[in-house]
């Protein structure tokens, strides 16, 4: 272990409260200074390379002080000192989610959840229990539902008029791309077999009687979602506090979170009535050039009120418009996915792409122009071709690296591209195991599937990778994201053992990617992301100590506290 001495730890801590001091124009004395927090008895993985591993570490004024050993540090303390036993568990640095969408799920924490649930039976239960517990009148939304888990076929509008008939039900499934309504949410949105739908989106049809199912993939969802009654501000405010506190729970201290540029000020509320527990690096979703500009009179906006609020004074970096998103393709479960050869179990189909190339390129050089980096979702390695394609044509540098969002499957030689262009592989552990023993080989076939989800490729060929969770598309817990990044394993029991280990990566780059990886593609690579002194004290304590090498009882292991600037946001009860 890698420690630093005392002398050392307490010049640190010492410099600090000085310099605090004489910023506060306090006339009491250096002499007399003590950490407000001390943590020790622990295993603290730190994610900084000059001491990645210690036992212990100080917290004042909301940062990070001094790392060491439990004898060091507690001779940091005093009678008014914080003092935490660890009891051996383990610590990591506050994880940072480099691809979610949390003001996009709330309706996952605040109506009905169906992930990670096989049967459609249970489906229906949820849903009958949505509709007694809400007001006469409100939508039943959220969804995760999964047909591929075990029903074999997608449900239909009939299966939710048996349990529900007189209010809109509208379901996401768990890739985000599909909805699920019943015959009430379809008459709203006035849809038929014959409505028009946006490029690459599908109204799917009974065979037999050619009506709507009630699946509608990609853009034709928006017929009905756009009819939906919008929120009061209150209730918009009431569940994005809701959704971030559920953040806070799986450890969560940072955020990449992507939705509409509107979603920010929900954000900013937060900020501003003082509850944001959660650093956000926002990406608001765009497809069009001209639109950039007036995105970053929103940054603008946003960094004012940000700064007026005073919360980065005692809580660090906590929101800001960060970079556009773009997408160029669906996903591969539906066959919307963009292949360079067609699917293996869909003759003559390739997918096709959402955009040209030429209309994401001219995005790329507006957003960089305008000082934000892009991040495009490509799915199909046709897709990834194509968004590299139009990297190469429209980056221009800037401070934060543009990335591509999931990667699925990739042509070989396109990894090199990545580390030619400087571009950050932004990818998803879950979506991988979530798809063995399922579709992904069906897809693209045995030779194909080896350049899949092909996260260590990345890494060999130094290609920053950051992870995330893409939730509500799969779980937000990084616990479960790291566990799937390290052994590879279908989360429910399917396949034979770790599909394509040679892809695995290692306990420490799975961590790396899930806190400094995510810190480091924003303004906040210094102040986050790792335990080290100087920086703004995110941590997360484990319920216990996680093995060397770390094995899979990691799929047992609970977040028991999450920290923000030293400040406890999340106990397990």
């Amino acid at each position: 272990m890698r420690t630093k001495k005392s002398p050392v730890l307490l010049h640190q801590l010492l410099a600090g409260t000085m310099l605090a001091a004489l910023a506060a124009g306090s006339s009491s004395t250096v002499a007399n200074a003590a950490a407000d927090l001390i943590a020790v008895n622990g295993d603290v993985r730190t994610v900084d390379p000059n001491t990645p591993r210690a036992e212990a570490f100080a917290v004042e004024g909301g940062k990070f002080v001094a790392v060491g050993t439990s004898a060091e540090i507690r001779s940091l303390a005093d009678g008014k000192t914080t003092v935490l036993d660890l009891g051996g568990k383990t610590v990591t640095p506050g994880f940072i989610d480099g691809h979610t969408h949390l003001t996009s799920g709330t309706d996952y924490v605040t109506g009905v959840d169906l992930s990670y649930i096989p049967d459609k039976e249970t489906w229906l239960k949820k849903i009958k229990e949505a509709d007694e517990r809400l007001p006469p009148g409100v939508w039943i939304t959220g969804g995760g539902w999964d047909y591929t888990l075990k029903e074999g076929k997608l449900p239909t509008k009939e299966d939710i008029d048996a349990v529900v008939k007189d209010r809109p039900v509208v379901l996401r499934d768990i890739d985000f791309h599909s909805i699920w309504v019943n015959t009430k949410a379809l008459e709203i949105g006035g849809v038929t077999a014959k409505s028009e739908v946006p490029a690459g989106g599908e109204i799917v049809v009974d065979a037999k009687t050619g009506d709507p199912t009630g699946i509608l993939l990609e853009g034709a969802g928006d017929l009905i979602t756009n009819k939906k009654p919008a929120y009061s501000d209150k209730e918009r405010a009431e569940a994005l506090l809701q959704t971030v506190k559920f953040a806070n729970s799986v450890g969560l201290t940072g955020v990449h979170d992507m939705s509409s540029i509107a979603a920010v000020y929900d954000y900013l509320k937060l900020v501003e009535d003082k509850n944001l527990s959660l650093r956000v690096w926002y990406g608001f979703f765009e497809d069009k050039a001209a639109n950039i500009p007036a995105a970053a009179k929103d940054r603008e906006a946003v960094d004012s009120r940000v700064a007026a609020s005073g919360e980065t004074k005692v809580k660090g970096p906590l929101l800001t418009v960060g970079y556009a998103k773009s997408v160029v393709d669906g996903v591969l479960s539906t066959h919307t996915a963009y292949l360079l050869e067609n699917y293996s179990d869909r003759t003559g189909w390739k997918g096709e792409p959402f955009q040209s190339e030429a209309d994401l390129s001219a995005l790329i050089k507006a957003a960089n122009d305008n000082g934000f980096p892009t991040a495009v979702h490509a799915i199909g390695d046709a897709g990834v071709e194509m968004t590299l394609n139009a990297f190469e044509k429209g980056q221009s540098p800037g401070k934060y690296p543009n990335r591509v969002e999931h990667i699925e499957i990739i042509s070989p030689p396109d990894i090199e591209r990545f580390k030619k262009l400087g571009i950050v592989a932004s990818m998803q552990p879950n979506h991988a195991t979530g798809t063995i023993g399922k579709y992904i080989t069906e897809r693209v076939g045995h030779e194909r599937e080896s350049h899949a989800y092909v996260w260590k490729s990345m890494l060999q060929h130094k290609v920053p990778v950051v992870f995330g969770s893409d939730w509500a598309t799969s779980p937000l817990s990084p616990l479960t994201q790291i566990n799937d990044a390290v052994f590879r394993e279908s989360p429910f029991g399917l396949g034979d053992g770790p599909w394509h280990p040679e892809q695995a990566v290692t306990f420490d780059e799975a961590l790396f990617a899930y806190t400094q990886a995510g810190a480091n593609m924003t303004p906040w690579a210094n102040e986050i992301g790792s335990i080290s002194t100087g920086k703004w004290a995110d941590f997360v304590v484990l319920d216990a100590k996680l093995p060397d090498p770390v094995d899979r009882s990691i799929r047992k292991r609970h977040v028991e506290a999450t920290y923000v600037a030293g400040t406890e946001v999340y106990r397990a009860k």
